[in-house]
């Protein structure tokens, strides 16, 4: 009769950690927007939307470009994600290579920003911290490429969302916790560059999206070759921190109250 207590009692704490633990499935998707700003950051030129639906059983790749006419610049880059997998700690890396048109006249200050968002992350409520970097890897002589970015975490089920399968508007909805400080890397290297940042994050919700926003300048200090390329990446990290302390304390505690139970029974 013991026995039979105590393997009923290590049956729901297996029951428990799984109802608690197990994300829900998710369908995401992931959203790519490039632009092309003035000094005054008014858009003077945007690409297509690129929209693709994670899936398979490894990190999905959802490629990009940007070209438009009169522009002072041409990329081609790619997104990769784990929404689709389930797993607690969600990421969205972006890597570019870009190049000058015809057009480009460094004095007009013209810069490139990339806006990636995928909406199909799954937490279960736990606090998060949420890194982010910037990488400037390949630059050009005569000048200096900077790379910024910044990433948040928002809320894809307020009813004010706009989902990230959109192909009209941009991805948006209310922003869980802050956004992270702007990280910042240049080549040649500054001085100094704060490269990885983060911010906290106190409950991640089961479904939230995941969107960071990536700009690249380019600074005229000799001559630049036109046919210059450049390429740059940026990362965004939600690091689950362990469960709550009351889960724990909870899952502590079932088994030993069926233990006492367990033991009254047998005097």
């Amino acid at each position: 009769m013991f026995l039979r207590q105590l393997r009923w009692v290590a049956a729901c704490v297996a029951a428990v950690v799984v109802a608690c633990l197990a994300p829900a499935e998710s369908k995401a998707d992931i959203q790519i927007l490039v632009q092309e700003l003035d000094t005054g950051d008014n858009v003077v030129g945007s690409g297509s939307f690129a929209v693709g639906s994670p899936s398979g059983t490894n990190t999905f790749f959802q490629n990009f470009n940007y070209s438009t006419s009169g522009g002072h610049f041409t990329l081609t880059g790619s997104s990769a994600t784990n929404s689709h997998l389930n797993v607690p700690n969600g990421s969205l890396s972006t890597s570019f290579t870009a190049g000058f048109t015809n057009d480009f006249n460094a004095l007009q200050g013209h810069s490139l920003r990339i806006t990636v968002t995928d909406d199909g992350y799954t937490g279960v409520g736990q606090p998060a911290i949420l890194v982010n970097s910037a990488g400037a890897a390949v630059g050009f002589s005569g000048g200096t490429l900077q790379v910024d970015s910044f990433s948040r975490i928002f809320d894809p089920t307020d009813p004010s969302a706009i989902p990230a399968s959109s192909t009209t508007a941009l991805a948006n909805g209310p922003t869980i916790g802050s956004q992270t400080p702007t990280a910042t890397d240049t080549l040649p290297a500054g001085d100094p560059n704060l490269r990885i940042t983060s911010s906290n994050v106190s409950g991640l919700p089961s479904s939230y999206a995941i969107q960071q926003v990536i700009s690249i300048s380019v600074t005229q200090t000799g001559t630049i070759d036109p046919n210059s390329t450049f390429t740059g990446s940026a990362g965004a990290r939600v690091n689950s921190v362990p469960a709550p302390s009351a889960l724990a304390l909870a899952l502590i505690g079932l088994p030993l109250i069926g233990l006492r139970r367990a033991l009254r029974s047998c005097r």
